[in-house]
């Protein structure tokens, strides 16, 4: 029972882990119901779109979907649109799960098309606020408005303690503005693939110095550690609201030392049960392998992608003449580091008969 729970143990800190502690709670606008809906005072539409608050002057939100004649949702069923007249604006605040804490970073992402504008220029502007009734503090700014979805992304930290994401479209003239798929998103934190070695000497583990927090299964709190024993490592790296997990297992396998491939230099192929054949020779198993024999002239008279399968000296159903050929070889060694480089390989045999 204890090997077992071990074993879980090791599975859990072998796959990547992510959190996060806050989440828009409605960002792709669903729940609404198929009804293209037009004009919607911030009441009405607050009623109809579940976690998210209309409260602009403008009091004209629009929820549609795909069959309104305006395209389909980025994401889901529905999506909102925003009017702006001579600088009288809708607004949305979109709830979320948990305040974002001021001082901590995150990453929001959305998507946003162009309906209509006249005499523009228009913008879209996202803010953070501590109630549904006001724009709260401006985080970013889109200017170029585009007629397809496009999707925006950017870090921030919220300079107050925020429970709502605002959407506000400004324009002079006239403008109508789409928008949808709005979620705080993590970034990743990878310590690579596992890796053996014949001997480990020392590696350097680096989690990247993006992130606010470390904490590694070593007690390291830096971004980066040097280990030089074998065995599992994990790092747990904080940002903002995420919370994040990744492990690595390095690997010892002394066999592997002595993996190494030998290549002869010259070969006999007259069946005399010695030396009547010529390849590459290695004790250890080859991931990749490919080899070529080139003529004196460069053109090409055997080649093979299994080491088990040497030149027996034979050219499309004929003795190939005695002389110098050259050859290439790449290849790489089964269980070393997945990420590491083929090796490649050139010379001169002789063939001899």
């Amino acid at each position: 029972m204890k090997r077992l729970a071990l074993l879980l143990l090791a599975i859990a800190l072998a796959l990547p882990h992510y959190g996060m502690a806050q989440r828009i709670l409605n960002g792709s606008f669903e729940g609404a119901g198929n009804t293209c809906g037009y004009n919607l005072s911030n009441s009405a539409f607050t009623a109809q779109m579940l976690n998210v608050v209309g409260f602009g002057e403008k009091n004209e939100l629009d929820i549609l979907n795909a069959s309104c004649n305006y395209g389909p949702a980025y994401r889901g069923n529905t999506f909102v649109a925003l009017t702006a007249i001579a600088g009288i604006t809708d607004a949305i605040g979109l709830q979320l799960s948990e305040p974002l804490e001021p001082g901590q970073t995150y990453t929001l992402q959305f998507h946003f098309k162009l309906g209509r504008i006249v005499n523009g220029p228009a913008r879209l502007s996202i803010g953070v606020a501590s109630s549904p009734n006001s724009h709260g503090e401006l985080l970013h700014t889109v200017f170029e408005l585009n007629n397809d979805w496009t999707r925006r992304q950017f870090q921030f930290k919220p300079p107050i303690r925020a429970a709502y994401l605002t959407v506000i479209v400004e324009c002079a003239g006239e403008a109508w503005v789409f928008v949808d798929d709005f979620s705080l998103v993590c970034p990743t934190v990878q310590l690579g693939r596992d890796t053996t070695y014949c001997e480990l000497e020392s590696r350097t583990l680096d989690a990247s110095p993006k992130f606010d927090t470390y904490q590694w299964s070593t007690g390291e709190t830096t971004a980066k550690i040097v280990v030089q024993d074998p065995g599992l490592y994990w790092v747990e790296t904080k940002l903002g609201g995420c919370t994040l997990r990744d492990s690595i297992e390095l690997l010892e396998k002394p066999t592997l030392c002595n993996c190494n491939l030998y290549i002869p230099n010259i070969f006999s192929p007259n069946r005399d049960q010695h030396n009547d054949t010529w390849g590459p020779v290695s004790p250890c198993e080859l991931l990749d392998y490919e080899v070529l024999v080139f003529d004196r002239w460069g053109g090409m008279v055997f080649r093979s992608q299994e080491i088990s399968e040497p030149w027996d000296g034979q050219f499309r159903g004929q003795n190939a003449p005695n002389g110098i050929y050259a050859y290439r070889v790449r290849y790489r060694f089964k269980n070393l580091d997945k990420d590491a480089p083929t090796n490649q390989s050139a010379g001169l045999i002789q063939l001899l008969r």
